[in-house]
């Protein structure tokens, strides 16, 4: 099974459509199972996508949410470019805030069917999390935390074990996939908070490169020599990471954000039920 993060700022820093076509690319070539994408935006006063047609393009509304996914959702316009390559995903998406004319949200698609989608309120964030139709029970996590504030990162650290362990998630193989604004270099308290619980496939994986996901300012597209390994996708599984790589690294492969994105293989079947 292949999976992939991107934590993509769509509708800000690059042209969308390109942004898109790159993705599907990249989820073409790859042969990419599950990936999750952070920052993925909606104009706030665009109008709504009707269910019928949601439904249609494999959606999937976490329980509880009243999230509206407009027109120009990337999640949604990014699965109507999936269809037209014949790829067929299972997605959610989850309003997390608004921010000016536009309201962000964080995503997970799947080749494999959703038995249940779920949200998990942290403190100024939210994750989405879906359990997949395998052996295994597998959950994925989209997750956005808030490690430039220590003192909320840990309260929403805390939240999010609570909210695994309401839902009785714990005994099932977890995957937590996100921009985590923890720098495992900068800021080793708050990483070993991580991995207690969650191991970070970036060390497990047989084949690995340097792991650095930020090249650069955050704001900005000019690297000035600050390297930054903040995204992350941990997991409670013991199956083998066979690699883990950065992608959209304007190095191997194009550059469409501020950040990078991390594609790992695991060592377990991604079975289409």
């Amino acid at each position: 099974m292949k999976m992939m993060t991107l934590n993509c700022h769509s509708l800000l820093d690059y042209n969308p459509e390109r942004q898109i076509q790159e993705l599907v690319d990249q989820i073409v070539r790859e042969e990419i199972d599950v990936f999750s994408l952070q920052e993925v935006n909606q104009s706030r006063l665009n109008f709504s996508v009707g269910k019928k047609t949601l439904v249609k393009q494999g959606y999937n509304r976490a329980e509880d949410d009243l999230s509206v996914v407009k027109a120009d959702n990337f999640a949604y316009r990014l699965s109507l470019a999936l269809s037209r390559v014949k790829l067929k995903f299972n997605w959610s998406w989850l309003k997390v805030r608004e921010a000016g004319d536009l309201e962000v949200g964080t995503a997970v698609f799947s080749r494999l069917t959703l038995d249940q989608v779920k949200k998990i309120n942290l403190k100024t964030s939210q994750i989405l999390l879906a359990s997949l139709h395998d052996e295994d029970h597998t959950v994925v996590c989209s997750a956005t935390f808030n490690g430039q504030a220590p003192y909320i990162f840990e309260q929403e650290w805390d939240n999010f074990q609570l909210a695994l362990k309401q839902y009785r998630l714990m005994h099932d193989p977890i995957y937590v996939l996100g921009d985590f604004n923890v720098d495992a270099e900068t800021d080793e308290h708050h990483y070993s908070e991580m991995c207690k619980c969650f191991t970070d496939t970036y060390h497990t994986a047989i084949s690995k490169g340097d792991g650095m996901t930020v090249r650069g300012s955050l704001n900005g597209w000019d690297d000035h020599g600050i390297s930054q390994r903040v995204d992350y996708i941990l997991t409670s599984d013991e199956a083998e990471v066979s690699y883990s790589r950065v992608c959209f690294d304007g190095i191997l492969g194009p550059r469409i954000s501020s950040h990078a994105g991390i594609l790992i293989e695991v060592q377990k079947e991604a079975c289409i039920c």
